[in-house]
């Protein structure tokens, strides 16, 4: 049941964090065991609590493997219909979007991830980072708006 209605959601999120769909695969597991593994504990929000894992199994992931290079995400590899003008103006945007969200703090470019690419909802996101929805909502239109800021001074090359 938590799987079938869960597993897409983990399995962006994991994919976004690693950005490779091999360990996405093993990390995807590695939850769901986890998972069942701990299902006595499992308390309201099943979804928030699933997220907890596995944004827990991708932080241990990386302390495994400090040295590890991640790749681009697929996003970039993805081809698009626009005029080459439109192409050169979306691949700048990108890039200036990519740099904004490196110069995020690390709790700020976590509470994206999780409501950009693991689709959570803020009472979600709330559970898991200990905070309430409705902080986390105004955090969150905080970024989104630090970050169109940040693109658009970098678009206009300031």
């Amino acid at each position: 049941m938590l799987y079938d209605q869960f597993f897409d959601d983990v399995y962006r999120y994991t994919l976004f964090k690693t950005g490779n769909k091999w360990d996405a695969d093993d990390l995807v597991s590695e939850v769901f065991r986890k998972a069942f593994e701990k299902f006595t504990s499992l308390r309201d929000n099943p979804k928030a609590w699933l997220m907890t894992i596995a944004r827990n199994t991708v932080i241990d992931f990386y302390r495994k493997k400090r040295d590890l290079v991640v790749e681009d995400t697929e996003l970039e590899k993805h081809t698009y219909t626009f005029s080459f003008e439109e192409a050169l103006e979306k691949q700048d945007e990108l890039r200036c979007l990519k740099k904004g969200l490196k110069n995020l703090a690390k709790e700020d470019l976590e509470l994206i991830n999780l409501k950009y690419f693991a689709d959570l909802t803020h009472q979600e996101i709330g559970t898991i980072m200990g905070k309430t929805g409705d902080a986390i909502k105004m955090k969150t239109l905080r970024i989104v708006r630090q970050l169109g800021e940040a693109v658009k001074r970098c678009m206009e090359g300031k």
